[in-house]
């Protein structure tokens, strides 16, 4: 056999086979239900695979994998399922008769409880045994998620665990993730992920997007990763590197986006969009009664879900009462999911309040017209798949900026819920339920479709790249290694300026020297 047929053939078997029965580590230390449910198929998928998978979650696995294995995070911390309790909102006195100083607050307070969140959770699980015996083993790749903490990553630097590390964001990026992969995350155009802004700014938008941009990443710096880092100091004895290098230790990016509903960002090799890889991989079953009630409507079905962590039931008597007679003037039924209901659910006229529901399943149904939601993004995606307008209504995090960019592309309508009102939310059901509004929301369905390869499979090769290349392969840009002064051209635009003003002086004294050989000076007067 010819040298160059071998070498051929056992590049091929390299480029085969280096993925296969690697050892996989997942980090997860959040404890949103929904951030969860995001990254579970990968993590089967990569299992199913042959990889030898270790996760450590709030959320271990019922039926795990034959080579999948959970590190329970259960007991550290309170998960968060149903638990958002929408009395919250209503508690802000004078402060929610003005909407801007409202918004501002609400906005800070969100984002110390993920501080909070973060630190107590780090305080917690870096003494927990489970984890820290299994970062003794080696491993080929770590999956982090990215979000509101980088405990893990301290840990993984005092356990010396050296494999490259894929960063996964359930929402669009954080204010500080960008700058991992070296992204621009230019604010003129890029809005923050907690705010209602689009990319088409004007000037005060733009001033408030440059705001919280530059307030986040300091927030995250100083509560978050400063207040981790002593932490993982304290209780391991010894001195990191400062969190904000730590956190750049990034090979890829995941993010669980598509520009088909939150619109087009600057992107490098290494930040791959995979929104929806959590679809069509658990096949639930609608309920009987739910079918029946589906069939039996004349004119179609409105569904309606404020997602996995609020408590629709906590509604104030006043907000429930504009939902319950803006819904009932439809001619379309309505399935609610309210999780004070009976097992079989309660009707009343048009509207069937069920305590669970199949969310995506009946989404795909061709009696549902329509969705009502608070804008998480498993929501929006499951929405934007089955082809299905929406009316949003966000509460916090990302969800403002969910609603934005579906009515940006044109088939969602947003109802803040301190603007809900019996006439605001029946303006937006009848604008959604109108056949231009279903007409786009299936076109965006089918650009959303449109891919090269499904986002799981998309995720999945990607994070086999990254064990067969490591760190040999470097997907971001050298942008990511630069101070923020050689970023902005800080350094050269002094440099100029220093250049110019002394080109300016030499200038001034040559021509001084030059003057003073054609002007005489004149004579004095002999006395």
């Amino acid at each position: 056999m010819r040298a160059d047929v071998v070498i051929k053939y056992l590049t091929f078997l390299a480029y085969t086979n280096d993925a296969y029965g690697s050892r996989i580590l997942g980090l997860f230390p959040h404890t949103g239900k929904s951030h969860q449910m995001v990254f579970e198929p990968l993590l089967r998928k990569l299992a199913e695979n042959g990889h030898h998978v270790t996760v450590g979650s709030f959320f271990p696995l019922k039926d795990p994998p034959a080579n999948y294995v959970d590190i329970s995070f259960e007991g550290t911390a309170d998960v968060r399922l149903e638990s958002f309790d929408l009395d919250w909102y209503e508690n802000g006195g004078i402060i929610n008769k003005i909407p801007k100083l409202r918004s501002i607050l609400i906005l800070m307070a969100e984002f110390n409880l993920l501080s909070n969140l973060a630190v107590d959770i780090c305080s917690r699980v870096i003494n927990l045994p489970s984890l820290n015996e299994a970062l003794k083993e080696e491993y080929d790749v770590v999956l982090v998620e990215n979000f509101n903490s980088d405990c893990m990553f301290g840990l993984l630097h005092m356990h010396g665990v050296k494999a490259p590390v894929i960063g996964l964001s359930s929402c669009v990026l954080m204010p500080w993730s960008a700058e991992r992969m070296g992204v621009s995350d230019n604010p003129s155009y890029v809005p923050v992920v907690a705010t209602a802004l689009t990319p088409t700014m004007t000037l005060l938008e733009r001033m408030e997007n440059t705001f919280w941009r530059t307030y986040f990443k300091l927030w995250f710096r100083y509560s978050v990763q400063a207040e981790e880092q002593a932490l993982i100091e304290k209780a391991f004895g010894r001195h990191i590197p400062a969190f904000a290098n730590l956190g750049r230790n990034i090979s890829l990016m995941l993010v669980n986006t598509y520009h088909a509903l939150n619109g087009a960002t600057p992107h490098v090799p290494g930040l791959v969009e995979v929104g929806g890889m959590h679809l069509n991989h658990t096949k639930k079953h609608i309920p009987l009664y739910i079918e029946r009630f589906l069939n039996e409507s004349e004119h179609g079905v409105v569904l309606f879900s404020f997602g996995s962590l609020i408590r629709t039931a906590t509604l104030p008597k006043y907000k429930e009462d504009i939902i319950v007679n803006a819904l009932s003037k439809l001619k379309q039924r309505v399935i609610w999911k309210y999780e004070d209901s009976a097992e079989e659910g309660n009707l009343t006229g048009n509207i069937l309040r069920v305590r669970w529901l199949p969310q995506y399943e009946l989404l795909q149904h061709n009696k549902v017209f329509a969705f009502i939601a608070h804008g998480g993004l498993l929501g929006m995606t499951e929405a934007v798949s089955a082809g299905k307008p929406m009316v949003v209504v966000p509460f916090f995090g990302d969800q403002p900026a969910n609603g934005a960019a579906a009515a940006a592309a044109g088939f969602a309508k947003v109802v803040p819920y301190y603007d809900l009102s019996e006439e605001s939310l029946t303006d937006a059901i009848q604008s959604v339920l109108s056949a231009e509004m279903r007409l786009k929301a299936r076109l965006i369905s089918k650009i959303w479709k449109d891919r090269e390869s499904s986002p799981l499979d998309t995720a999945v090769f990607w994070t086999e790249r990254v064990i067969r290349w490591g760190h040999a392969a470097p997907l971001h840009t050298a942008a990511r290694e630069l101070s923020f002064y050689e970023l902005a051209l800080l350094d050269v635009a002094a440099a100029y300026i220093v250049a110019l003003i002394i080109i300016h002086i030499i200038l001034w004294y040559i021509l001084s020297k030059i003057a003073k050989l054609f002007v005489k000076e004149p004579k004095q007067k002999m006395h």
